[in-house]
């Protein structure tokens, strides 16, 4: 169902062991918390040494917030997980065009007695323009493509991605979608980039699933709503 009000789909990225306390921040505001995910960084052992990255495996925590209570757990999360220091991690909110009754009726029920909103962390030392607008590129790979990919999508000014394992669902009959040769084992790459790459990261993904299988990518992106983590928090 059409929300009539904006809620948010809010995805915090850190290193593994440090989802669970990104857990607790959406407790203790009470927010609903929707899963803890298991991935993998991609980031090159050059940009690990310029982000101060040193762990590859990291947890995706994953939930949903009205606007209000969105930019309030962003705030926290900021804060509790430090990500203003380079490597700590990142967190994006996607804007929701639509949601279900239950979940409507369960974001409403949390909004009685949330404090004051702060967005102070929009302000702390912010070198970019507030004009800049990111995107989240998601790409559906078979696990061996990860690196080659990776590195056409840096050749054309990504940094550094997040995989999430997956495997595909269906009968031995069915291995084909659009066209598309499909094997069990499959990963999520996905990729945070200003929009202004979003197209040169886009097709560098494209032509190399093109160049290495012969058959073309499953890839699209999300328009994201606010940011922290890269760098300088940017809305």
């Amino acid at each position: 169902m059409t929300s009539n009000h904006k809620i948010n789909w809010i995805t915090v990225i850190v290193d593994r062991g440090k989802g669970e306390k990104a857990a607790s921040v959406f407790k203790e505001h009470h927010q609903e918390l929707l899963l803890i995910i298991r991935g993998h960084g991609t980031a090159s052992s050059a940009v690990k040494d310029c982000l101060g990255l040193d762990e590859p495996e990291k947890d995706l925590v994953i939930g949903i917030a009205g606007k209000t209570a969105s930019e309030r757990l962003l705030t926290a999360l900021h804060d509790r997980l430090e990500l203003g220091k380079p490597g700590y991690g990142i967190v994006f909110t996607i804007p929701l065009s639509g949601i279900s009754a239950a979940a409507s009726r369960l974001l409403e029920s949390r909004t009685e007695g949330e404090p004051p909103t702060s967005t102070d962390y929009l302000k702390e030392d912010c070198s970019m323009p507030d004009t800049i607008r990111y995107e989240l590129i998601a790409s559906v790979i078979n696990t061996d493509l990860s690196t080659p990919i990776m590195e056409a999508a840096r050749n054309a000014g990504c940094k550094g991605g997040t995989l999430v394992k997956a495997r595909e669902l269906g009968t031995d009959t069915s291995k084909k979608l659009f066209g598309l040769t499909l094997s069990n084992e499959k990963e999520i790459l996905l990729i945070l980039v200003p929009e202004t790459d979003k197209q040169a990261v886009l097709k560098s993904i494209c032509e190399t699933v093109l160049k290495e299988t012969g058959e073309h990518a499953i890839a699209f992106s999300l328009p994201v709503d606010e940011v922290a983590g890269l760098s300088t928090p940017v809305k």
